[in-house]
């Protein structure tokens, strides 16, 4: 029996933490919705258990970059996260550089025609989700001869 290949998608935030999934064979990524975080122990259990809902094998968390590619205050916090869902999830949790994300999942909601500030913000932490789970997907294809 093969693998999954399916994969859970996080944009943590500390107000929302976007969140998106991948099919099976680990092709496409899609949002899902956002999640309002109460406290980071809510929200690890949380994602541990959309993860074990969704049946993924793995959770790929963005981390924030400064521009130059050192770490921020922002990805400790997101470093902490992130051995923590491994550790509640039991499953491998992969860090990917997010840098820009946001303002590219901006930008694609505008185009989209989703003018409204207040209705980019409700969808912007799932889709910069999104853009991080389909780039770590492609990146992982190339490397992997796919």
């Amino acid at each position: 029996m093969e693998v999954s290949k399916r994969l859970l998608g996080v944009d943590f935030g500390l107000k929302r933490v976007g969140l998106a999934v991948c099919d099976g064979l680990g092709i496409l990524a899609t949002p899902l919705d956002a999640y309002k975080t109460k406290s980071m122990r809510e929200t690890i259990d949380h994602v541990a258990e959309l993860a074990a809902k969704l049946g993924v094998s793995g959770i790929v968390v963005g981390l924030p970059l400064n521009l130059d590619g050192t770490e921020s205050l922002q990805s400790g916090r997101v470093r902490a996260f992130s051995r923590n869902l491994e550790r509640v999830a039991e499953l491998p949790v992969y860090l990917c550089d997010e840098r820009l994300s946001t303002v590219e999942a901006d930008e694609l909601l505008m185009e989209a025609g989703i003018k409204s500030a207040d209705e980019r913000k409700k969808k912007v932490d799932s889709m910069a989700a999104k853009i991080i789970l389909q780039s770590y997907i492609d990146n992982n294809k190339k490397s992997n001869g796919d």
